[in-house]
């Protein structure tokens, strides 16, 4: 249903782009959705890098958010004693074109979960996108590990920017080559691109919202993929029109001087 409204009240240029002149009843997306493999749709997700020019290494950007199982209001679960649950994705991004390349959706986190959704996210980001090299990966604190730096450096042979937690513990204390390094300190402007993660997770949750209204499990991990494929369609649609009225403006700009020469 979300998708219907969103198509209907924001997504004008879209529909022009994709040629959709008739919306369909949001029953059909449903049905649709219901039958669609999972496999397939992350795939679809990985294939939007593919359609961006001149890309030949990808920033990487990981980074994870929670959404609302339930619409219930903060004081309706607090008043009533109704434990809020969350759906928990994990996104791995082209922080520069910023276009989501992989995504990873859990439940209720357990130990160590956050270094799981880091490889998990990180190893099926290499195998979907083989093709393409990874320059830099980038994390927040909240994937601060040793195994994680292992990953990135020595199995994969990339850089990657993860701060180290409890900066008050001094380094001779601190555990891991790679930790040890973060401490010591590391480029702030490479590790300020992971902040359009964050732009990409508040573009999702404003455009589609913070709550998802399927019930099953195997539903609500479809709608969350489904939301990260509209946002990249989103966001293809913005770098395709941008790039034409640049170039018009280089050639609106080169014939001028032509005619004042």
């Amino acid at each position: 249903m979300f998708v219907v409204e969103w198509l209907m009240v924001e997504a004008y240029y879209l529909r022009t782009f994709l040629q959709l002149f008739h919306i369909p009843h949001y029953t059909t997306l449903q049905k649709f959705a219901a039958r669609i493999n999972g496999t397939l749709l992350e795939r679809i997700i990985s294939s939007f890098i593919l359609l961006l020019t001149n890309i030949g290494k990808i920033f990487t950007g990981i980074d994870s958010t929670g959404f609302k199982i339930t619409n219930a209001s903060q004081y309706y679960a607090e008043r009533t004693g109704l434990r809020r649950k969350y759906a928990k994705l994990s996104i791995g991004a082209d922080a520069i074109q910023q276009i989501i390349c992989t995504v990873k959706i859990r439940r209720a986190p357990t130990k160590h979960d956050n270094i799981y959704r880091f490889q998990a996210n990180y190893n099926k980001q290499r195998r979907q996108i083989s093709f393409l090299s990874l320059s830099v990966v980038t994390a927040d604190k909240g994937y601060d590990s040793e195994d994680n730096h292992i990953l990135v450096r020595e199995q994969q042979h990339t850089f990657s920017v993860i701060p180290a937690r409890y900066r008050h513990v001094p380094i001779w204390k601190t555990y891991g080559r790679y930790r040890k390094q973060m401490k010591r300190g590391y480029c702030k402007a490479l590790y300020n691109q992971r902040n359009k993660n964050e732009t990409i997770i508040s573009v999702i949750k404003r455009l589609f919202g913070e709550h998802i209204t399927s019930r099953l499990v195997r539903t609500q991990n479809r709608e969350l993929s489904f939301r990260c494929i509209a946002y990249n369609t989103h966001r293809l649609t913005n770098l395709t029109i941008i790039r034409w009225f640049l170039q018009s403006r280089v050639v609106y700009i080169s014939q001028l001087s032509n005619l004042l020469a």
